[in-house]
């Protein structure tokens, strides 16, 4: 019995050797790519809800049509990288110099792919993959980012809106007090992402 035990335990530890092997070949995959499209030596895929295109870009000129400006230049100034949808693979995320888009990038089969998402608190972009969004004088949330193809989502661990009398833990309403916490034990529990600047 002991001996079946032994051999199980060796296949066990043996497959999950494997598996992490695995992730962290993909993570270096993908950071090479994602460092090629820092480094304007390959493009990324990217989708325009604002004109519904889907279209090939590189950073060396890279436009993002918005509602608000037809003609958004988005200049690269700042990057940094985290596993922002916890799959054990690390994605680029990179800040505009106006600091109001942010691309998400991401390594998926071969391809690497964009995403361009605004009202992220650069302060608050923490290495566990989660941040902050806020709309000025509005809410402000604590949120994380999944990616499917073209498309991504955002969603909010915490949501607190004062003009709203809206507190949210998940999609549960709760006191105000309670999201306060919440927001507190995160900046404590958290660490923040350290930005490096592009030349």
């Amino acid at each position: 019995m002991k001996k079946v035990t032994a051999i199980f335990l060796c296949l066990v530890m043996c497959i999950y050797l494997c598996g992490c092997g695995d992730t962290e070949k993909k993570d270096n995959e993908a950071k090479t790519a994602l460092t090629q499209v820092l480094n304007k030596e390959k493009n990324f895929t990217v989708h325009n809800v604002y004109v519904d295109k889907t279209t090939e870009e590189n950073l060396e000129k890279f436009r993002y049509p918005t509602y608000s400006n037809a003609l958004n230049i988005f200049v690269p100034a700042k990057y940094t990288f985290a596993d922002f949808d916890a799959d054990g693979i690390e994605e680029l995320l990179i800040i505009d110099a106006y600091l109001s888009d942010f691309l998400f990038l991401k390594y998926d089969n071969g391809k690497v792919y964009g995403y361009v998402h605004k009202r992220i608190s650069t302060q608050d972009v923490k290495t566990d993959g989660s941040f902050m969004t806020f709309k000025y004088n509005g809410y402000k949330a604590i949120s994380r980012i999944s990616f499917s193809g073209n498309s991504y989502k955002i969603t909010n661990q915490a949501y607190f809106d004062d003009s709203q009398n809206k507190y949210l833990i998940g999609d549960k309403t709760v006191q105000k007090n309670e999201v306060e916490e919440y927001f507190e034990n995160w900046n404590k529990n958290t660490t923040k992402v350290a930005w490096k600047d592009i030349n």
